[in-house]
């Protein structure tokens, strides 16, 4: 479990989509002989696991967390233990409410994304997909050896 881990989790600190991509594919392969059944779930996540590289690389590291929805949850629940017995769902339904209304108008007023990161979205020269001219072959050898090595990395740091 802590080597698919170790495999997955190089994938997405890939600096350029075509590299995510490649190294993506190659995790794929390094896992279909030690673990098929997650090399099968790996494969048929693509789409979604990826998606976050049609967005330009500014964007990435924002959009590959759910640090909102957790903190949102965390409100949520941090304010209904101290109620502990709610009254009817509809008491529940209006805390919760509350909770997502302030967590709104906190959120506008943040600069999460500035309007010059927004205007990224739309302008070309901003975005990176894999698409384009790779040698897909070379960016396959070299996502292998990026996975390997972090591999050996992370197990001479365990070792020591």
């Amino acid at each position: 479990r802590r080597r698919v881990g170790r495999i997955v989790s190089s994938v997405f600190r890939a600096r350029d989509a075509a590299t995510a991509v490649a190294m993506y594919h190659a995790a794929c392969e390094m896992l279909e002989g030690c673990c098929p059944r997650a090399a099968r779930v790996l494969e048929e996540a693509e789409p979604d696991a990826l998606a976050y590289l049609d967005f330009p690389p500014s964007h990435w590291k924002r959009l590959r967390t759910n640090n909102v929805q957790e903190r949102a949850n965390r409100e949520i629940k941090r304010r209904s233990r101290v109620v502990q017995v709610f009254p009817s769902e509809s008491s529940l339904l209006r805390l919760v409410g509350a909770v997502m209304c302030d967590q709104a108008e906190t959120w506008s007023g943040s600069r999460y994304f500035s309007e010059r990161k927004m205007a990224e979205m739309h302008d070309a020269a901003f975005r990176m997909g894999a698409a384009g001219e790779h040698d897909w072959a070379e960016l396959e050898k070299a996502a292998r050896k990026m996975i390997e090595s972090s591999l050996e990395l992370a197990d001479s740091v365990e070792a020591a």
